[in-house]
């Protein structure tokens, strides 16, 4: 279960990079700068520029999904 969501934490980390190279890209310094310090507000950056960050927002989600369903899954084996 760890490594699962090792997994996921990496192919998030991975969307959050993407984001910082879109933003920068399309010269939004804003977003680009907080989505290094702080990896959530990638997010909030796929869901107000959809179009832009469409890519990023594949890894973002899916890894996001797989650390959520792996630490639910775990939690719920664990009780038992």
């Amino acid at each position: 279960m760890i490594i699962i969501a090792g997994l996921g934490a990496a192919v998030f980390f991975v969307g959050s990079l993407i984001v910082v190279v879109t933003a920068f890209g399309n010269k939004q310094y804003a977003y680009g700068v907080l989505s290094l310090l702080f990896f959530p507000i990638s997010i909030a950056y796929c869901l107000q520029h959809r179009k832009e960050g469409a890519y990023a927002s594949k890894y973002l989600i899916s890894g996001a999904l797989l650390v959520v369903v792996t630490f639910g899954l775990a939690n719920l084996f664990y009780q038992f």
